[in-house]
């Protein structure tokens, strides 16, 4: 670590601490450096109609009264301890009103695009609001203008449910509850000096823990092959959409009723999984002239949250089977949703969350090194999924922001370098959005989402008899 003068008195400037990272939140933040995961919360307002001043103030005074958009990341110097969250006050620059050429929903799109390749800098502000006014022709929104907001979060903040709450805290109907924060004022080479000093018992708490996240690896495997917990879903080939998607994102949303999705038996998320399987395998053999036998997507699936290791990031991925060659919608979806039940009971299990519990005491400097040698950019010779899938239920439409009303909800998962189509699946109220993430350079978006199109809408459109259905997922 070289130490300037400067630096040695910026050590000793006293830092407003709130809290320490938990490690999975950290490591969320130091893989946001290396790959952008920035999420983004997309609300149309149908009759929004306020001044850019109006919609500032009113994110002020919310903000002001939610601890969480008080937040910036301070770094230990050399990684030495994980990063700290620290306070900071409201600035304008937190709300960005853009004024669009074009203020089309085609317009809005392109401009999601542009904005999901700029991620945030969480040292600054771990969240910014992006607002568009006077949007024609948004979905559900009838022949009202649209005032259209974008909350981006860093995802050492928040994951997507944690994200959500946020969201429903700034735009509710009543004022969020004012609950103080406490705030130490540290200086920062006391900071480092703890960091430094916690070094050992880390080092020695990380070795402990490998050694029972081995043997709890090792249970696993043998209540896998006993047949006493599912087996996790297999490795897939990649396919022409899962490579490398280039700097630049492009996005579509198709807008359906929740209701013509919910069937008995099957929730929302399965039945866009049965819809992306269809469409996908119908693109994919378009453009190679092979129909895929197999096709998986990787499921953004919950945790319970653990209160010995509260982290803001609560979720994993699993690998669900497709069923391309099932040519039985019903059937389709029914085999999807058994084998996404399965995988949710393995993920679960105490055994599985042993063997992952290792992260949570790792030291700082072995988890930044972790995340820094990740062969991000190096193709992988197989893939968990050829897409992935983001759901999450936002809740009642009854938000407001800008004089208007919530009329649809949506989001979108970030690409990587070996994945380059991803799909939002968000619910508010009795509307649900699927977005499609891409690059152009790799998929042929508008073909693509006519067909996810053809398909959620046939699915929506059949008599479900008002059936309420199961949960969101």
């Amino acid at each position: 670590m070289e130490l300037n003068p400067l630096r040695l008195l910026s050590l000793l400037a006293p830092v407003p601490v709130v809290g320490r990272l938990a490690p999975r939140d950290a490591q969320m933040y130091w893989l946001g450096r290396r790959l952008h995961n920035d999420q983004y919360l997309l609300y149309a307002f149908a009759g929004g109609d306020a001044e850019p001043a109006e919609l500032r103030a009113f994110i002020a005074e919310r903000t002001a009264r939610i601890a969480d958009l008080q937040l910036r990341i301070h770094d230990v110097p050399s990684h030495l301890d994980y990063p700290y969250w620290v306070r900071r006050e409201f600035t304008d620059d937190q709300v960005l009103v853009h004024t669009l050429a074009d203020r089309s929903w085609a317009g809005v799109q392109e401009a999601l695009g542009e904005l999901l390749e700029v991620p945030l800098d969480a040292r600054i502000t771990p969240w910014r609001l992006h607002v568009f006014r006077a949007v024609r022709g948004a979905p559900n929104c009838g022949d009202e203008r649209a005032l259209v907001a974008v909350l981006q979060v860093s995802h050492a903040l928040a994951d997507g449910v944690w994200s959500t709450a946020l969201a429903r805290a700034i735009f509710g109907p009543a004022d969020p509850p004012d609950l103080p924060m406490r705030v130490w004022p540290v200086p920062a080479a006391a900071l480092l000096a703890l960091g430094i000093a916690q070094l050992p018992w880390r080092f020695g708490a990380g070795l402990v823990s490998g050694v029972q996240t081995y043997r709890a690896e090792q249970e696993l495997d043998r209540a896998t092959a006993a047949g006493e917990l599912p087996a996790p879903y297999p490795a897939q080939e990649p396919t022409v959409v899962n490579v490398d998607p280039g700097p630049t994102r492009s996005v579509r949303m198709v807008v359906v009723p929740a209701a013509g999705l919910r069937k008995p038996g099957v929730t929302v998320t399965v039945a866009v999984l049965d819809a992306i399987s269809a469409a996908l395998s119908r693109y994919l053999e378009a453009a190679t002239g092979v129909r895929p036998e197999r096709l998986g997507a990787e499921v953004t699936v919950s945790r319970p949250y653990d209160p010995t290791n509260p982290a803001r990031n609560n979720f994993g991925n699993v690998g669900v089977e497709l069923y391309p060659d099932e040519p039985d919608s019903d059937r389709r979806a029914e085999a999807i949703g058994t084998s996404l039940a399965k995988l949710r009971e393995r993920m679960v299990n105490p055994l599985f969350v042993r063997a992952k519990q290792v992260t949570s005491v790792l030291p700082a400097p072995a988890m930044w090194r972790d995340v820094r040698s990740l062969p991000l950019h190096t193709p992988p010779p197989t893939v968990a999924g050829n897409t992935v899938v983001s759901s999450v239920f936002r809740g009642a439409d009854d938000l407001e922001f800008g004089g208007g009303r919530v009329r649809f909800t949506a989001g979108f998962p970030a690409l990587s370098p070996a994945m380059a189509l991803t799909h939002g699946v968000h619910g508010i109220g009795d509307t649900v959005t699927v977005s499609i993430i891409t690059s152009t350079a790799v998929t042929d978006l508008d073909r693509y989402a006519e067909l996810l199109s053809e398909q959620l809408r046939a699915a929506a459109s059949v008599d479900s008899g008002k059936v309420s259905g199961p949960e969101f997922q």
